[in-house]
């Protein structure tokens, strides 16, 4: 009877593995084909943020940091101009969620809102930084700043609605 209950439970955490990973790659298509064709950058959120945030939550540091590396790779590749943007970012996330996990409470919408949205502008933070060593100019620069601190307010509102059906996936697996 116990290995009848580990094969129920084994097979519970492989669909839900199953349903993360296509969670995560429909999360990616959206973000290639929907957000990055957006005619504003402001409106161009990273969703794979909070999709990072919420396997940080629920997995293990180690799980949750080679999530964070292949989906950051795989974001990195994809994009093909600042190698290792997205691979910092999701690493300093998931990094950040374990510092932080005994002090927050992760499951509290609002603070899982805040803490992406640091996140989201420490993100942009890098990417504008990288921008502003190239060869733009000051009104181009300021209006780059202020398109990035908008996105970050947007990944941001975005969170919980990314995360809900990570949060279902799980309670189902349960």
């Amino acid at each position: 009877m116990s290995n009848h209950l580990y094969r129920a439970k084994s097979s519970s955490q492989w669909s839900y593995l199953m349903g993360i990973i296509a969670y995560t790659f429909f999360l990616l298509l959206a973000q290639a084909h929907l957000f990055s064709r957006l005619p504003y950058p402001a409106m161009r959120a990273d969703l794979l943020l909070p999709a990072i945030f919420g396997a940080a939550v629920e997995w293990p540091p180690v799980a949750g940091l080679l999530w964070a590396v292949f989906w950051g790779f795989v974001m990195d590749a994809y994009s093909g101009e600042f190698w290792g943007f997205h691979v910092g970012s999701y690493v300093v996330t998931t990094c950040l969620v374990h510092t932080a996990y005994e002090k927050f409470d992760f499951q509290n919408p609002f603070y899982q809102m805040c803490f992406v949205g640091l996140c989201a502008l420490g993100q942009s933070v890098a990417l504008g930084l990288y921008i502003s060593l190239g060869h733009y100019g000051v009104t181009w620069l300021a209006s780059t700043w202020i398109s990035l601190l908008i996105r970050s307010l947007l990944t941001m509102l975005l969170t919980p609605f990314v995360l809900y059906p990570i949060w279902r996936m799980r309670e189902k697996s349960s």
